[in-house]
């Protein structure tokens, strides 16, 4: 029957210990391998009371994989065979820690446990058929949760596995439901409201290195909770199962990883090869996950597969060291390490033992000869391969697990007369005529991108009317171009975005004045003339009537002596007069005050619905004629006082929308005019933001505020103290105003 490989648990262990020994590395010694064929047990001296480490089952071959992360190997640590063990490797690499990674491979079926005696880590191996891994798992607190309870919402437990059909991450959680979403093709996001989680479980799971649809695993706390980031190696469909307190998610393996586990799997090895690392610190949201290799007869490939950086020992199809030079910076070697120091010795005798550590074939033409002194220590076998193969002037070729060495020169020549012969079978080639209707793309616009990969006997028409292309080459250069338009020949995304422009104003005005006169009429009319020939009489009187104007003495007129009533206005006055019997002398007076308060608010709203990349502008608003004169005549020009709004957005791989924005919001101002023409308030702002998909920015804004304050007075008397208030007046004011302009864009679903 066939084998059903199910990669066990990958989950986390916390240091139980305190922060201070928490934070030390650990140190991961030489493991001693005891015991016979019935059980082995495998003794791992580590270095802490409780450090952290994780493992994990895999099959064809049969192998038990530890991490240790945060950790460092021993000086000269190693790890021996026997028992069930025929043989072990101690290896590190940097998932972004330092992690130390024993590999124990196992002769046939086992089931294993792991327990911890003082500082050492102990691995019990016995044969017989697998149990089911993931049960194992949830049932050993050491492994799968925290070392203490958690009272409230809490993840539990983290666990991954995968068969041929599919991946699954199982989520331990207690008192939670949790909420699955796909923001992109390649993230799966869990997230876990109000959720605490164990620190054992917060650490990256890397799974690149099998033919899994998922490279990683990361749980990691948030202000809203905690949040489990799943990232895929290309776009797949999953599903969300329960069970009890378990949720599973499903993800389906495509077929392409199907198809490449099963040819592994019949070279005797299980490992894929590793996805490219990225610099972002979420690990996930990588746009290169999109990516595809088209061939030149068309076929499709994952460039990484092709292109992948680096190799270990379990996947040698990976490596790529034909042209490696020291110091290129591009060449990244991961195989299994090794050691050796020959001096004077026969090339081929290295070759073979680079062959009997990498699991090679090595054939070497006539031509390779010589001796080569070599001294390594703990180096990837391929790049001892390669500083080997570069030192002699050499070059190796790949076919399947035979490597074929010979001089640079041989194959460069070989690789030219292939070239030459490949041309001139070309131009034999019989010329095929393809005919590709566009849906999407504008096929005048595609003849210039396509004229690029078309051979010299190629040609490229279009037919505007039913927007085809119209294409005669060799057949390979058709199949390549055929592939190439199912890729870019695809209908755009659309977004929504919904733009604020917000202003508010508000003021506050307060004044205070005094209005009074005074006259003195002695005379013979009121009985208290002077009794001289002149002056017979004398009268006094304010100089101001009460509209403002000047005036002489008039008996029995009002007039004012100060005139400083409330410049603003009024809406308070208090009024009151003094005066004699005979009407000698009289003394009016009145107090008046004004308070304003306003408070306005403007919202514009303009919306608009975009294709990606295309440019969009909506405007409201009217246009005000203004005349013009010159030697023409008088002209009527009409100038725009209208809401717009430009933009051109550009969806992000990972869910943003980059924006380029220009807004105007331009209006007449008739308390500005010259002519009885408005001025035009303008406000304008140009600016490139990056929002998530449905998240608000502030694009920008202005505030202002005014304060001022004036007083109007009789010339030195008002400024006498206390009496200074009865000639003149004063007004204070203040007003703010905020303008702030939002913008919300929403990518529009396919369906």
């Amino acid at each position: 029957m066939r084998p059903r490989v199910l990669l066990g648990v990958l989950c986390w262990v916390a240091l139980a210990a305190s922060p201070a020994l928490a934070a030390a590395p650990t140190t991961v010694g030489t493991a001693a391998v005891t015991g016979a064929a019935d059980k082995t047990e495998v003794r791992i001296p580590l270095s802490g009371e409780s450090p952290a480490y994780s493992a994990f089952k895999a099959s064809n071959p049969d192998r038990l994989v530890i991490d240790f992360p945060a950790s460092s190997l021993a000086p000269g640590a190693a790890v021996g065979a026997g028992g069930m063990v025929s043989r072990g490797e101690l290896s590190s690499f940097n998932d972004g820690s330092d992690v130390v990674r024993l590999t124990l491979y196992v002769s046939g079926p086992f089931s294993h446990e792991l327990r911890q005696e003082g500082t050492d880590l102990v691995v019990s191996l016995v044969p017989g058929a697998e149990a089911d891994p993931l049960a194992s798992a949830l049932g050993d607190g050491r492994l799968s949760g925290p070392s203490a309870a958690i009272d409230g919402p809490a993840l539990t437990t983290l666990d991954f596995a995968y068969d041929e059909a599919a991946s699954r991450v199982v989520l331990g959680l207690q008192d939670v439901t949790p909420a699955v979403s796909q923001p992109s093709s390649l993230l799966i996001v869990v997230d876990l409201p109000g959720a605490k989680m164990p620190t054992s479980l917060a650490r990256e799971v890397d799974s690149s290195h099998f033919y899994s649809a998922v490279t990683g695993v990361k749980a990691r706390p948030t202000r809203a909770g905690t949040r489990v980031e799943i990232s895929l190696k290309q776009s797949a469909e999953y599903q969300v199962k329960r069970e009890g307190s378990l949720y599973t998610i499903e993800i389906t393996n495509p077929s392409a990883l199907v198809q490449a586990r099963s040819e592994q799997v019949q070279k005797g090895s299980e490992a894929a090869p590793s996805s490219p690392q990225t610099n972002e610190t979420d690990g996930l949201n990588n746009a290169s996950g999109g990516e595809v290799l088209i061939g030149a007869s068309g076929r499709t490939s994952d460039p990484q597969a092709r292109f992948g950086a680096g190799s270990g020992s379990d996947d040698p199809n990976s490596l790529s060291f034909a042209d490696d030079a020291p110091g290129a910076g591009g060449a990244r070697y991961k195989g299994r390490r090794m050691s050796i120091d020959l001096q004077g010795a026969d090339i081929h005798a290295v070759f073979r033992f680079i062959a009997d550590t990498a699991d090679l074939n090595i054939v070497a033409s006539d031509d390779v000869k010589g001796s080569v002194t070599v001294r390594l220590k703990d180096v990837p076998w391929d790049q001892a391969l390669a500083a080997v193969l570069q030192s002699k002037g050499l070059a190796a070729q790949r076919f399947g697990n035979i490597v074929r060495v010979a001089p640079i020169e041989t194959i460069k020549a070989e690789q030219q007369a292939a070239l030459e012969k490949q041309n001139a079978e070309e131009l034999l080639e019989p010329l095929q005529i393809y005919v590709a209707p566009l849906n999407y793309a504008n096929a005048e616009e595609s003849v210039a991108q396509l004229k690029e990969f078309l051979t010299a006997r190629g040609s490229i028409q279009t037919d505007a009317r039913s927007n085809q292309l119209i294409i005669k080459d060799v057949e390979a250069t058709i199949a390549m171009i055929r592939e190439l338009l199912k890729r870019v020949d695809r209908q755009n995304k659309s977004v929504s975005i919904e733009a604020r422009f917000v202003e508010a104003s508000s003021s506050h005005i307060r004044s205070l004045g005094i209005q009074w006169g005074s006259g003195v009429d002695a005379s013979g009319a009121t009985g208290y003339s002077t009794g001289a020939f002149f002056p017979n009489s004398i009268g006094v009187s304010g100089g101001l009537t009460r509209t403002g104007t000047a005036q002489f003495y008039s008996p029995g007129n009002e007039s004012l002596l100060v005139d400083l009533g409330s410049p603003s206005g009024t809406s308070g006055a208090l009024a009151f007069s003094l005066g004699s019997i005979p009407g000698l002398i009289d003394l009016d007076a009145r107090l008046t005050a004004l308070e304003t308060e306003g408070w306005g608010r403007i919202v514009s709203s303009p919306r608009v619905s975009v294709m990606d990349n295309e440019t969009a502008m909506v405007k409201q608003g009217s246009a005000i004629p203004f005349e013009t004169i010159s030697n023409g005549g008088t002209q009527v020009q009409l100038v725009d006082a209208v809401l717009q709004m430009d933009i051109t957005p550009h969806i992000t791989t990972d869910g943003h929308v980059s924006m380029d924005v220009k807004i105007k919001n331009n209006r007449p101002d008739f308390s500005q005019s010259v002519q009885g023409r408005p001025a035009i308030s303008k406000k304008e702002l140009e600016t490139k933001v990056l929002v998530a998909d449905g998240d608000t920015a502030v694009l920008g804004g202005v505030y202002s505020a005014t304060e001022g304050s004036s007083q109007e007075r009789v010339p030195g008397l008002g400024s006498i103290p206390l009496l200074g208030y009865l000639f003149k007046n004063s007004t204070s004011s203040q007003s703010q105003s905020e303008m702030l302009v939002f913008i919300t864009p929403r990518i529009v679903a396919e369906n």
